[in-house]
């Protein structure tokens, strides 16, 4: 193949790609225009959602939780008196070994050859 003949494949090619290229964007935006349409005709079509308001107080679920676990503590020990309930305190002993094992995890192994 001489000179003339690559630049003219040359050219061929380039002129392909630009087609498939536009082909490709039309493409796509029939696609967007499409979508938009649907969701247009979900929109219009859309029937508002009742909502239903309570006048009712809502339930305390951590006073009912605190009743549970004082009834399990009566059971199990006997009558006693409960002084304080809450969340126990956390260590920073969990968070430091955590850390170090992550760090140390991705560290490279050095191996002998």
């Amino acid at each position: 193949m001489d000179l003339g003949g690559t630049v003219l494949l040359s050219i061929v090619a380039y002129g392909l790609m630009a087609v498939i290229a536009m082909l490709a964007a039309v493409m796509v935006r029939g696609i967007v225009v499409l979508l938009e349409r649907v969701q247009q005709r979900r929109q219009a079509v859309a029937v508002p959602t009742p909502v239903s308001i309570s006048v009712v107080p809502a339930r305390d679920e951590t006073a009912l939780q605190v009743a549970a676990i004082a009834a399990a503590v009566y059971a199990v020990v006997g009558a006693h008196r409960l002084v304080h309930i809450s969340e126990a305190a956390r260590s920073p002993a969990w968070t430091t070994t955590g850390r170090a094992i992550l760090q140390t995890s991705h560290a490279p192994r050095r191996t002998s050859r």
